[in-house]
């Protein structure tokens, strides 16, 4: 329902970006940032009674997000930018890398679309990608503006593959400071209730305060090729430029759910592998979501062409696998694991079944665990790089059997008692939710923001009987931006300067769109 203060646009768009007769794209949009801390964005595609190929149907989606979005998109960009780009030398090595990457895609879409559903769908994504920019840049000329770049464009969509990539091509970069190394990026939870009643899936992003701008996303589009899953999903996300939700947090219409925190890779011999020449994540994360009707087949598909930037560890629940009040079929969960050369995934229904599953950015494989350092991490610096010992783990262990309900869900997510904690040391970020700026040595309001997802379809969780309704993914879930304040003060604006540049402000304050 549009608010008084909402702002609704519905554009139909052709082929030739005009005439209507032919497939059409229309949109739904409204900007309460500053009421609610979100924009929403609907775009529906592919549904005009003259049928047009999927790249159209792709392209138009991309303009239509692209010119609605477009001044979000750049001042976005002006806030994300020095955050990743903060030396000069920086910038060279990334476009350089970004050029080749994007010139190797298209080359293999072109070569192998005919033949290979992966690269056609690869081809829609790059067809989306072009209408953004193309929207964008012709909103820019409606306003007199310079318009964004395409590598403005493929950067603000790959921040996630960066905060990898550019210590990979930069080893003095000291981007590492900026991930905060041992103390993570996210916590998420996936909790079963005893007699399984529901299942609740939660999401905790810690990030900086250039981030503040968000938008939940629902993208409909009709897809007429053969091997599709599902054109439609819901997502938390960034304006425009992102493509993804990098939090990640999204609702399939092909019954799949999915969310990840990030883990770090302390073996750098690794990055020895990354090339030009692979998927990022961000693309392999909408192949999968493109293509699955499974967790497995999510996680066979995403391992593809692995870039070995963005390295995660990827939630995927299958809701037809879980028939509420009676059983939770193997396959619910499938754990997906990334670092540089591997991809490793495992079925973890058992998990749900003994009733929660937590995330907190350290791996669970013990081959991925190892490679990436985290066993001589543990070794040198004690428990924090501890799978089983680390603080979130302990905090999760003993506050998740208070989880009944989508509140209960809400307060652990939201949890930080640092100072009264014993598992969190005195330390804000040793908790579900981080407060960097209220470090006693070298605060920081690079980790203030949270962001956070709570996803429950139909009375806080899933509908009855499991997955028997196929689709939710038009629905807008319980969202809230901002700092923590449970147990703690609000932070300091002053504090905040450096990092608030365009409409950054608004997340300053506690806000929730549910």
């Amino acid at each position: 329902m549009l608010q008084a203060w909402s702002v609704c646009v519905l554009l139909l768009l052709g082929a030739s970006l005009a005439a209507e007769d032919k497939m059409t794209a229309a949109t739904v949009y409204w900007d309460p940032l500053q009421k609610t801390g979100w924009s929403v964005l609907e775009i529906r595609a592919g549904y005009g009674k003259t049928p047009e190929t999927d790249e159209v149907t792709f392209f138009l989606a991309g303009y239509l997000e692209g010119f609605l979005t477009a001044q979000q998109m750049m001042d976005n960009y002006i806030n994300m930018y020095p955050q990743l780009i903060h030396d000069p030398k920086i910038l060279g090595p990334v476009q350089s890398f970004m050029e080749k990457q994007d010139s190797w895609v298209r080359e293999q879409v072109k070569s192998n679309k005919s033949s290979d559903p992966l690269w056609r769908h690869a081809g829609f994504i790059v067809a989306q990608m072009d209408g953004l920019q193309a929207g964008a840049r012709d909103w820019a000329k409606t306003q007199g503006k310079k318009p964004l770049s395409l590598f403005a464009v493929q950067f603000l969509s790959a921040v996630g593959d960066l905060l990898d990539l550019i210590p990979a091509l930069v080893p003095g970069s000291r981007l590492r400071d900026f991930k905060m190394p041992g103390m993570g990026h996210c916590s998420a939870l996936i909790k079963m209730l005893p007699g399984f009643e529901n299942l609740l899936f939660a999401h905790s992003s810690w990030y900086t305060y250039a981030a503040t701008m968000r938008i939940y996303k629902h993208w409909d589009f009709h897809v007429a090729d053969p091997n599709t899953a599902t054109g439609k999903l819901s997502f938390s996300s960034y304006p425009g430029v992102y493509l993804v939700s990098l939090d990640d947090f999204y609702l399939l219409g092909s019954g799949l759910m999915m969310t990840q925190t990030t883990n770090d890779v302390f073996n750098s011999s690794l990055f020895e592998s990354v090339s030009p020449h692979s998927l990022l994540a961000w693309q392999r994360v909408r192949l999968a979501h493109s293509l699955a009707h499974t967790g497995e087949e999510w996680a066979q598909i995403f391992s593809k062409h692995n870039s070995g930037t963005y390295n995660n560890q990827y939630m995927v629940l299958d809701r037809s696998k879980v028939k509420l009040g009676h059983s939770v079929e193997d396959g619910a969960l499938t754990v997906v694991e990334q670092i540089p050369g591997l991809v490793e995934f495992s079925d973890q229904t058992q998990a749900l079944r003994r009733g929660y599953w937590p995330s907190y950015n350290v791996p669970f494989h013990e081959k991925i665990y190892l490679l990436s350092g985290y066993g001589e991490m543990w070794k040198a610096h004690g428990d924090d790089f501890s799978y089983d010992l680390c603080p979130r783990a302990k905090i999760f262990r003993r506050d998740q059997a208070d989880v009944k309900d989508l509140d209960s869900l809400k307060h652990i997510m939201r949890f930080n008692d640092y100072k009264k904690d014993p598992y969190s040391k005195g330390d804000p970020c040793k908790s579900i939710c981080c407060r960097n700026d209220l470090r006693s040595e070298k605060p920081s309001p690079g980790r203030l923001l949270r962001h956070e997802g709570d996803r429950f379809p139909d009375g806080g969780g899933l509908p009855g009987g499991g997955g028997e309704r196929a689709d939710h993914a038009g629905r807008t879930p319980a969202v809230h931006v901002g700092q923590v304040q449970q147990h703690q003060p609000p932070g300091s604006a002053a504090a905040l300067q450096l990092h608030l540049r365009q409409d950054a402000a608004s997340a300053l304050s506690t806000v929730t769109c549910e």
